[in-house]
């Protein structure tokens, strides 16, 4: 018996369908990626480089700068080691993170026979590229830039007066290391950091704004360790 308003299958239409779920039925035995180790959300951290310096390439203890034209004279000062903390707020998902850090640190700075302090800062914005992101040990890089400025206490005299020199410019990140996740939302990493500065631009007394040129170039490097946990 036929019902009213069906048609009958003929051999062609069978084949079809046979094919249409053929092909179907793989895609729903598919089932979704396995997701990564880590909580893919925001985080904060602490991090410390326990012996941060500039090489001293330009800061070298020994070296003045005068500007063409001007009348103020910078002591360019040889900074000691100290341990540098970096607050940092990151943003993970996989296999990426992004995070903005800021660093301070207070040092010692040698001019010839004389001393004095001197404070550097930086703002980092860094991409941290995570691999082996299904365990709990995550080799990663870092790849950023940094934004950072150096104050040189009573580094300046313009022949009457003595103020503070100002040292702004950019530079570049790199690392890499490890990170160890002890539970999806907290973790430690342990990584080489390497920093590359150019200074661009100086202060002095007047608060005239002087354009470094050859811009004055900086290096720093160091084993670098961090902890965070995942809000």
């Amino acid at each position: 018996m036929i019902l009213p308003g069906s048609a009958r299958v003929r051999p062609f239409g069978w084949g079809v369908l046979c094919l249409s779920i053929a092909l179907a039925a793989p895609a729903r035995a598919q089932t979704p990626a396995e997701p990564g180790f880590a909580r893919e959300r925001m985080y904060l951290g602490f991090s410390v480089l326990p012996d941060f310096t500039l090489d001293g390439v330009t800061f070298d203890g020994n070296t003045i700068y005068v500007e063409e034209g001007g009348d103020e004279t910078f002591i360019l000062p040889r900074l000691d080691s100290r341990a540098m903390p970096k607050i940092v707020a990151g943003f993970r998902t996989r296999p990426v993170a992004l995070e903005i850090s800021y660093e301070r640190t207070t040092h010692d700075g040698t001019f010839q026979d004389l001393v004095g302090e001197a404070a550097f800062n930086v703002v980092n914005v860094d991409f941290k590229f995570f691999m082996n992101t299904r365990s709990r040990i995550q080799p990663h890089v870092v790849a950023g830039l940094a934004f950072p400025w150096l104050k040189v206490y009573d580094g300046v005299f313009d022949g009457e007066d003595v103020g503070d020199g100002r040292f702004a410019g950019q530079g570049l990140n790199l690392e890499g290391g490890v990170t160890l996740f002890a539970t999806p939302s907290i973790g430690v990493s342990v990584g080489y950091a390497y920093r590359v500065l150019w200074f661009n631009r100086a202060t002095g007394v007047t608060d005239t704004t002087y354009r470094l040129r050859p811009r004055f170039r900086e290096t720093s490097n160091g084993v670098i360790v961090m902890g965070f946990v995942t809000l």
